[in-house]
């Protein structure tokens, strides 16, 4: 990817990031974008299926092509103590992130009667307590003297919005926002934000249908009439992450091509 000439405030050349979660494409483009904005940047899968932590060493691969250094870890985040120790050997081998972006999403859709407690328990587990996990290790791990510390959380919008079938889904990740709105306040005199990307139906979306407006009923809810790409969530990352945005802190940014204003 080829340079690009960054504005004062907005370049995070010599910041290390961490994106945890690359089971769905925003994990390489929210980690490629912080690259091209100058980071180097650390890459960890959510879980330990064998395909998300295979694409979170081909991220890692894809940001050393552009020159930055990486590193790519394989976590659990729905356990404390994995994600304490893999928080702590990151530090030794890449160094300390000062941004964090947590992007784990484990998608789900049933009617509320009928989610077990096991679904739940799991949903919960990856979604929520994984948010507060890495959080929590980020902020315990935080370089002391390195500047502000970033917060990016990646939710949806459907932690604001009731639809039908996502009630469990709609539970944990209105979760992660609370999270996010607390800490905002909690960390802010240490010179941390916290802030929520949420996402609305993206071109990963499970059930989303086909692309074609004449084909896709749901694409009347859609103002844009089209499904969300990675690559549009990248920017916005960039400008939480870097300094230009050290005054803003617990919101939650819609990117869902209008549809919040719509439903």
């Amino acid at each position: 990817m080829a340079e690009w000439n960054r504005k004062p405030g907005f370049d995070l050349s010599g910041k290390r990031a961490l994106v945890v979660g690359c089971a769905n494409p925003a994990g390489r483009a929210l980690a490629l974008a912080l690259a091209e904005a100058g980071a180097d940047v650390a890459v960890a899968s959510a879980t330990t299926d064998g395909e998300e932590m295979l694409e979170a060493r081909r991220i890692a691969k894809a940001v050393t092509e552009m020159g930055r250094r990486s590193f790519a870890q394989g976590w659990d985040v729905t356990l404390p103590t994995n994600v304490q120790v893999s928080m702590k050997q990151l530090g030794k081998e890449f160094g300390r992130p000062t941004i964090l972006v947590y992007n784990a999403d484990l998608p789900f859709a049933k009617p509320f009667e009928k989610v077990t407690d096991t679904e739940f328990a799991r949903l919960q587990a990856v979604n929520q307590n994984g948010a507060f996990y890495t959080a929590r290790s980020f902020v315990r791990e935080f370089p002391e003297g390195e500047g502000p510390g970033r917060l990016i959380f990646v939710t949806s919008i459907f932690a604001e919005r009731g639809v039908e079938g996502l009630a469990a889904y709609t539970a944990v990740k209105s979760g992660v926002i609370g999270l996010s709105t607390a800490l905002s306040q909690e960390l802010a005199a240490r010179g941390f934000t916290s802030n929520c990307i949420a996402t609305g139906w993206m071109d990963w979306t499970p059930g989303r249908g086909p692309d074609e407006i004449g084909a896709n009923l749901l694409m009347r809810f859609i103002p844009m009439r089209r499904f969300g790409r990675a690559d549009e969530l990248g920017p916005l990352a960039v400008l939480l992450a870097s300094e230009a945005a050290g005054y803003i802190s617990g919101q939650v940014f819609h990117v869902d091509g209008g549809v919040s204003q719509h439903l």
